[in-house]
């Protein structure tokens, strides 16, 4: 066995996952370590996959960290080159892994790399082909690209300017001089971040064209607390959204994109009260809107 290729430690966060975690697993080749971080504290399930798997060390925080914060959490714990973080609506196809490992000796300046995502079996290209435009580490501009070569598989490797947190590959020892993951983000917009700081530190992104998983959006939790992670969503996204692009020398665009969510938010809360589905979503994206927009830190938390 070629040791440079297993020089990787696969990162699953987990948050009440039911019997979705276990099927993610059992996808991922046992020759990598595996670290899961319980943001739901469930002993049990400890005792469950450390003793079923023997390649599994399941880490318990004592509390919800969110995405980038389990991953800062991991990164403390990671003893390999590369990390490859996931979640459990993610089913990582055969040698995934190996082949962005293999990539990842081709391309030494290259700071994330990551697989062709499909959603439900279909190609999936949102999110990994954005335009990130800055100077002197300032963003300028962001937008996705309207191009229908992008609707197409990609036959090659390629670099972009961002991918999405689906499922990647990434170099422990750049994320470490790059200081890790947003501390001060709960979810949304961290894997945005962390490809406009490698960006700005001259590392490249990369889609490794023969590297698959297949992602079955917004499923990674028990149907039973599926509203209120649909709140918290919403929630995080408003106020994640404001904040990345205040960080990033957008105010203006951050101040007036946040003031015409508050209204738009509002007007829909209202038209939308006597439905409540609909009222909470939009309740959600108001509140975490004005947090964000008055610098309120990020302090909701599904129950």
């Amino acid at each position: 066995m070629n040791n440079s290729l297993i020089d990787c430690t696969v990162v699953i966060t987990t948050f009440f996952s039911g019997d979705k975690l276990e099927k993610c697993i059992k996808n991922i080749d046992s020759k990598f370590k595996i670290l899961i971080v319980d943001n739901g504290c469930e002993e049990k399930n400890k005792l469950y996959f450390e003793n079923k798997f023997k390649n599994i060390e399941y880490l318990i925080p004592g509390e919800n960290l969110g995405v980038p914060n389990s991953y800062n959490y991991a990164l403390s714990k990671v003893k390999t080159r590369f990390m490859f973080n996931t979640q459990p609506d993610v089913e990582v196809k055969k040698s995934c892994i190996e082949k962005l490992m293999i990539a990842a000796g081709k391309y030494p300046n290259a700071a994330i790399l990551t697989p062709v995502i499909y959603h439900y079996g279909k190609y999936f290209g949102g999110g990994d082909f954005g335009v990130a435009k800055f100077i002197n580490n300032k963003l300028l501009d962001y937008k996705e690209k309207k191009n229908e070569i992008y609707n197409t598989i990609p036959s090659g490797d390629l670099c972009v300017d961002t991918v999405t947190g689906t499922a990647m590959l990434i170099d422990t020892i750049k994320m470490k001089e790059i200081g890790g993951w947003d501390k001060v983000i709960f979810n949304y917009y961290e894997d945005m971040d962390i490809c406009l700081r490698f960006r700005m530190n001259s590392y490249e992104i990369l889609k490794i064209s023969e590297a698959e998983v297949d992602h079955i959006p917004f499923s990674s939790h028990m149907n039973e607390i599926e509203n209120d992670l649909d709140y918290s969503r919403n929630w995080h996204y408003a106020w994640s959204k404001i904040y990345f692009y205040r960080k990033h020398n957008r105010k203006l665009y951050a101040n007036t994109h946040a003031i015409k969510q508050l209204i738009l938010s509002f007007i829909k809360v209202i038209i939308y009260f006597f439905i409540t589905k609909k009222r909470n979503t939009y309740t959600a994206k108001f509140l975490g809107t004005f947090c964000s927009l008055f610098y309120i830190k990020s302090y909701y938390r599904p129950k």
